[in-house]
């Protein structure tokens, strides 16, 4: 297999030099290119209007920031099928809308001409999008939503040509549990007992982190107490903290999205003084984490967001800033600018866009190392990733995955990668 570096260009040229680009929201952008032949259109469906305009406003510019860099390290235009062709970009807008979605996918397909569909957010337009879009025989590339129910789709029908971007929630949870171990074996915890307890929210998502959570745990010898259930809104966990002192439980591991019901649950665990570690996964989703819950959230790890913790990462974030005048979002930025640039040297690398057949078989087999991710494809289901076709996790830069950062006071301290590490982990006082 063959590894990519991607390279960036501070000095990448303008939009305005050859970049051929459609916007089907505001009636264009960019100029038309002199090349060989006609450009490829490339549908990029994100949700451009509505709840969640911000996540598209961040993946319109970073394909726009993806494709001056490709120009300038001389990757397009892309030499495919015996000629050059630049990229054309349509914006299919879901508007956050399972039904706005399908709709989006079926006019960029079938009125505007799309060869390529990329980038997709939610995870119900997701589920809505795959039949339709893989009906229509269509190479989706690097499609976001993470829900499981997408990856048994791509199981049940064989789908070979729908790339999934983001790994099932359930092989990144367990990834908790290999830091953990990665603590223990460095003598920096040891646990009263090796007896755990895990609640999740009622959704698909928190069903599948602590079934992750749950099996790594059993694989690494420990015994998994009890495994809860809570609502989203929930804010009285008493209860349940009370019934894991008592079981004497050393690992208590949460996920949770609504933000009362998690800063409520940390408050509660830590006037519990059950003490043990906390894997908190969802605190990296709350801008004001520290302030719904003070020092009761100190020793707890999370694992829950990208964060700009590499060299690169915070040249490519400074430069992103600059260029588009906001703070970029390492995942609805970061993520799709690593895959635009992938699927340029994918598309280099195969010569073509009109055999099928060999481009994917070319992105299945294309392993590359972007700015923010190790991104390689599983053939088959189980190699990290729960569906063939799913990107795979992994260890940090090695595959799909999150530094952890443990709290301290208002301090999100990364304490993995080890290499890139601000702190120590620090084991809780009891």
């Amino acid at each position: 297999m063959r590894i990519l570096r991607n390279s960036i260009h501070a000095g990448a040229v303008s939009v305005a030099t050859g970049l051929l680009a459609l916007d089907v929201l505001s009636g264009g952008w960019g100029t038309a290119s002199a090349v060989a032949g006609d450009a490829i259109k490339i549908g990029v469906l994100a949700p451009f209007t509505g709840p969640a305009a911000r996540t598209g406003e961040q993946f319109k510019d970073a394909y726009k920031m993806a494709l001056d860099d490709a120009r300038a390290a001389g990757e397009l235009p892309v030499k495919v099928d015996g000629t050059e062709r630049d990229i054309e970009l349509v914006w299919a807008d879901s508007e956050s809308s399972p039904e706005k979605g399908v709709k989006a996918v079926q006019r960029a397909i079938q009125r505007d001409g799309i060869e390529i569909l990329a980038g997709g957010w939610h995870s119900s337009v997701g589920l809505a999008v795959i039949d339709v879009a893989m009906a229509e025989d269509i190479i989706a590339w690097a499609i976001l939503p993470a829900t499981v129910g997408i990856s048994n789709k791509i199981i049940e029908n064989n789908y070979t040509r729908w790339f999934k971007g983001w790994p099932t929630v359930a092989p990144m949870a367990a990834l908790y549990v290999d830091r953990i171990k990665d603590f223990m074996d460095k003598g920096l915890w040891s646990p009263r007992t090796k007896k755990a307890a895990l609640v999740s929210e009622d959704t698909d998502w928190g069903h599948d982190w602590s079934s992750g959570v749950k099996g790594a745990l059993e694989d690494l010898g420990w015994e998994v107490f009890s495994v809860d259930v809570v609502k989203l809104d929930e804010t009285a966990h008493g209860a349940l903290l009370t019934k894991y002192k008592a079981a004497d439980v050393s690992l208590v591991g949460f996920t949770i999205s609504g933000a009362a019901a998690a800063s409520s649950f940390v408050k509660q665990h830590y006037n519990s003084e059950i003490g043990g570690v906390l894997l908190a996964d969802g605190p990296g989703w709350f801008p004001n984490w520290y302030e719904m819950t003070g020092d009761a959230t100190n020793y707890a790890l999370t694992m829950d967001s990208p964060r700009a913790i590499t060299p690169e990462q915070k040249e490519w974030s400074a430069r992103y800033a600059e260029k588009f005048g906001y703070e970029p979002s390492a995942a609805p930025a970061g993520l799709i600018y690593d895959y635009a640039r992938m699927l340029i040297k994918g598309m280099n690398q195969a010569g073509t866009v009109s055999d099928k057949n060999k481009l994917s078989d070319t992105l299945l087999n294309l392993e590359y190392l972007g700015i923010w991710q190790y991104y390689a494809f599983a053939k088959t289901a189980g190699d990290k990733a729960v569906a063939h076709h799913e990107v795979k996790a992994g260890a940090f830069m090695k595959g799909f995955s999150f530094p952890m950062v443990q709290h301290m006071g208002s301090e999100a301290r990364v304490v993995y990668p080890f290499e890139h590490a601000v702190s120590e982990f620090v084991a809780p006082p009891k």
